[in-house]
């Protein structure tokens, strides 16, 4: 569900801070019976760390560490909640501080570079700080389909935002667990907020097919991140929609290149939708070898043949003879 969206232009960062900063005190000023809890991901920048301002407004809040069982998760690049008091000046501080990092993180050039995001969402939830990080401990690792240990970066706004379209209402209610309201920025910073509906006890267990989309949505996420840095804006609900179909040809065409993806994704970005149905590029594909690189191939397109794609008239032609 998402918020109602602000008048004014959505790159006004200033507006849309004011704007969520005002939604999410009016949400836990109705519901002051709910915790505040705020989701921190340190992995790549912390919020204490001492290109944060404001740090001081977070090193003094209820903390609880979300354990993960990995080599890849030491103590310092561990997720972890805080606990905002929204009685108290601090707490409304620092609610208002985390929103700020929260758009910040998603300027475009801060998303190409992989600066991560520091800010996992807004919780409401009637549990402990230390309950709610304990069910995210027990659900954040879990086992792919080839067996092998595999963390779920839920905690990452960017992340969840892709992964909550992969598992099932059953699975979205388990994740929320305790959780009574998530709200979150989605894929293109837009705030809204997931709703938990009723108690759920449902097993997480991935099928092979959503193991498939966890694996791809990185490379989505990535493809996404220098198409906004391209147009210097948030990607729009239909780019999404096309860059995660795109992920899934791309395996479907046997890249296996983690930049081949990544270009292939962001062609159905920055070119056309279904690009690879153009003639040209379809017989590119038919011809590249299993050792060929999908971007050198594809880089024998001239320029007016990558104008001819974007133009899209032979896209149309498709569709007519299609329906012949």
């Amino acid at each position: 569900m998402q918020y109602p969206q602000t008048n004014g232009p959505a790159t006004d960062e200033d507006a849309q801070i004011e704007s969520l900063n005002g939604a999410l005190t009016g949400w836990f000023s109705r519901h002051r019976e709910k915790r505040c809890l705020l989701a921190v991901d340190p992995s790549q920048r912390d919020l204490s760390s001492e290109d944060a301002d404001g740090d001081e407004l977070f090193a003094c809040l209820p903390r609880s560490d979300v354990l993960i069982d990995h080599d890849a998760f030491p103590e310092a690049r561990r997720p972890y909640l805080l606990e905002l008091d929204l009685s108290t000046q601090a707490g409304v501080a620092a609610l208002a501080q985390s929103v700020r990092v929260a758009f910040e993180d998603r300027r475009p050039e801060s998303m190409a570079e992989g600066l991560g995001q520091r800010v996992g969402g807004w919780m409401a939830s009637a549990a402990s700080l230390d309950e709610v990080a304990a069910h995210w401990s027990r659900l954040a690792l879990q086992r792919d389909e080839s067996g092998r240990n595999c963390v779920l970066r839920f905690y990452d706004s960017r992340s969840l935002a892709l992964l909550w379209t992969v598992f099932s209402q059953a699975q979205q209610q388990a994740l929320l667990g305790p959780v009574r309201a998530w709200h979150v920025l989605d894929a293109g910073a837009r705030p809204s907020v997931h709703v938990a509906s009723r108690e759920s006890r449902t097993s997480f267990a991935l099928s092979s097919a959503q193991w498939q989309a966890v694996h791809r949505h990185g490379l989505i996420n990535r493809a996404l991140a220098l198409h906004a840095r391209a147009c210097d804006r948030q990607p729009e609900p239909g780019e999404i929609e096309a860059a995660v179909a795109a992920a899934a040809r791309a395996e479907r065409c046997g890249l296996i290149d983690r930049d081949d993806r990544i270009a292939f994704i962001g062609h159905a970005l920055s070119w056309h939708p279904q690009f690879d149905l153009h003639p040209t590029v379809l017989q590119l594909l038919r011809h590249r070898a299993a050792d060929d690189f999908y971007t050198g191939e594809i880089g024998q397109l001239t320029a007016d043949e990558i104008e001819e794609i974007r133009q899209g008239s032979w896209y149309e032609c498709l569709g007519a003879s299609a329906v012949r």
